[in-house]
């Protein structure tokens, strides 16, 4: 099992390629990894394979960790082995939810379903000092990107006819979130023009599948969704791609399937990571053959906390009585980010 072991000198502000990544940064590294040694218990107890992925894997492979400038960390499995892990993951992870349409939620959590899972810590920010002292002081929702890769149609068309659907069936959820949820807003020009009443009659003159609109509709466009992209079998099929993720146009999403044939270990951080045997291969897929040299800092929405962070430095504005429990790491972090409330901030932090 993957372990790794973190000390007070890793949560320092540190400059790596020439990128400063601030303490609150290497917290929220620290907290990842944690939530991957526990995805991981479940994964070896269950005999289940799992793959760093995307960003995770070139970070593993050109800077034996993270890549300085990224914020999270991408898992992928077969997706036989995928399902057992969303199977077991319920009750095996307590204290952790499944962020995915495959599982039905209690508590009414959205999940703008995409066609992969996430596995988070909590929903909300949480500032509580035992809270802190186990989550590496790190105080806001901290999870693992899971992809299910699924078998690819030897037959171009056929191929071709799978991502067609599954494109489809995601507008279509699209639309009904549109529809169904308040404030949703989802990728533009993909859904606005889709009548629910006639997608899912064509869905059910291309697939044979009946939406009961009655029932949880989502749920069953994501049934659907997981028939189509997974019914070619491995002995039929000579790569693997993440479907979901095709379907979007994310087309670099496709691999030889003997690259996830078995896994290696490779140095990250303070530990190890599985990846695929042929990771070459991956990662030339996804990035081009010059993967091993960086481009510039450009890092998507970095940090991903950072509407969490805005929302906390409003709450405390209201709410001054919180400020005694914000670490100095914290505030170092993101305080003059906001330069219009320095002043009433400066009165709640006692700062000169």
């Amino acid at each position: 099992m993957v372990s790794f072991n973190i000390n007070e000198e890793f949560y320092q502000d540190e400059e790596r390629d020439g990128f400063k990544v601030s303490s609150l940064m290497k917290r929220c590294w620290a907290m990842q990894l944690q939530v991957l040694e526990d995805f991981d218990k479940v994964c070896a107890k269950h005999n289940l394979k799992w793959f760093a992925f995307c960003g995770t894997l070139l970070g593993a492979v050109r800077h034996k960790g993270f890549i300085p400038w990224d914020d999270d960390m991408d898992i992928c499995m077969l997706r036989g082995d995928y399902n057992m892990f969303l199977h077991y993951a319920q009750k095996e992870m307590p204290g952790y939810f499944i962020e995915s349409s495959d599982i039905i939620h209690g508590d009414g959590y959205r999940n703008d379903w995409m066609g992969i899972s996430r596995i988070n810590n909590v929903h909300l920010a949480n500032f509580d000092p035992d809270f802190l002292k186990t989550h590496h002081g790190f105080p806001y929702t901290v999870g693992l990107d899971l992809y299910p890769l699924d078998y690819v149609p030897s037959s171009d068309k056929e191929y071709e006819t799978s991502i067609e659907i599954f494109q489809y069936i995601l507008n279509v959820a699209f639309k009904y979130k549109s529809l169904n949820w308040k404030g949703y807003k989802g990728p533009k020009g993909h859904y606005e023009g889709i009548d629910l009443d006639e997608a899912y009659q064509s869905l059910y003159d291309a697939t044979g599948f009946k939406i009961d609109k009655q029932g949880d509709v989502l749920k069953q466009l994501n049934n659907l969704a997981v028939n189509i992209s997974s019914y070619t079998k491995g002995k039929d099929s000579e790569k693997v791609a993440c479907m979901s993720h095709m379907a979007l146009g994310h087309r670099n999403m496709i691999f030889p399937k003997d690259a996830f044939k078995r896994s290696v270990e490779l140095p990250f951080e303070s530990g190890v990571i599985y990846a695929p045997a042929e990771y070459g291969q991956v990662l030339t897929s996804n990035y081009g053959p010059g993967y091993m040299t960086p481009v510039n800092h450009s890092p998507h929405d970095y940090p991903y906390y950072k509407v969490q962070e805005r929302w906390v430095r409003d709450y405390v504005i209201k709410n001054p009585d919180l400020a005694p429990y914000m670490t100095k790491y914290y505030i170092a972090d993101v305080y003059n980010e906001d330069p219009e409330k320095k002043e009433l901030l400066d009165k709640i932090y006692e700062r000169n």
